[in-house]
């Protein structure tokens, strides 16, 4: 029975694959640079499978594949119907509210209506809610350092590595929402289907971390 694993493009790819590498599933040909999106090991028992990280949690709530590594950020924004089983210790980074340099937006008595530039309408929208204010989120999907230069919100929410992004577009971290870093999902579906396949992975994964 082959399991299928979801890898995110982007930035926690190499590290993904690093991670299976060492549990014995080995997906190095997914680091080489061409349009090839799936890759199996040598054995056939498992396959890995390259998604946009976006969309990868919708892939395993609905049984494309079996499991995948996703950012934390993300299975909060979208609270799939998925089992998060396994915290891995890289990807980490923080998501944010950062604003222009200099700003004090935040240490107002009322930021009501203020606009909030983010790839994370829902836990953006809900942060504002806790401390009791309704504030106008604006969904962007890159670039997002840009908005407050353009007038087009107050501030923006989102993911911080270094800084060094901000810093660089005149901006600065004001506070922080959650911590993230890189999760291990499992399509509910499988966990029991693929039962011993798939807690021989969770094993191999949890002694080489």
């Amino acid at each position: 029975m082959t399991i299928k694993i979801g890898l995110p493009k982007g930035r926690m790819l190499e590290e993904a694959v690093g991670v299976l590498n060492k549990s014995g599933l080995d997906f190095s040909a997914a680091l080489n640079k061409s349009r090839k999106l799936r890759f199996a090991t040598a054995d056939k028992h498992a396959e890995a499978i390259v998604i946009r990280a976006v969309d990868l949690l919708t892939y395993v709530e609905y049984g494309a594949v079996d499991m995948g590594i996703i950012g934390y950020d993300l299975v909060k924004e979208q609270s799939r119907d998925v089992v998060t089983a396994l915290a891995f210790g890289f990807g980490k980074c923080r998501l944010s509210v950062a604003g222009p340099q200099g700003s004090r937006v935040m240490e107002r008595q009322d930021l009501s209506g203020i606009r909030i530039a983010t790839k994370y309408p829902h836990l953006a929208s809900g942060f504002f809610k806790q401390k009791g204010f309704q504030v106008d989120v604006i969904k962007l999907y890159g670039a997002i350092e840009l908005a407050p230069l353009f007038g087009i919100s107050d501030l923006i929410v989102d993911l911080v590595s270094t800084g060094e992004t901000l810093t660089t577009n005149g901006l600065e971290e004001l506070e922080v929402i959650m911590q993230s870093s890189a999760r291990l999902v499992i399509n509910r579906a499988s966990l029991k289907t693929k039962q011993k396949d798939i807690n021989a992975v969770l094993s191999a994964l949890k002694r080489n971390q």
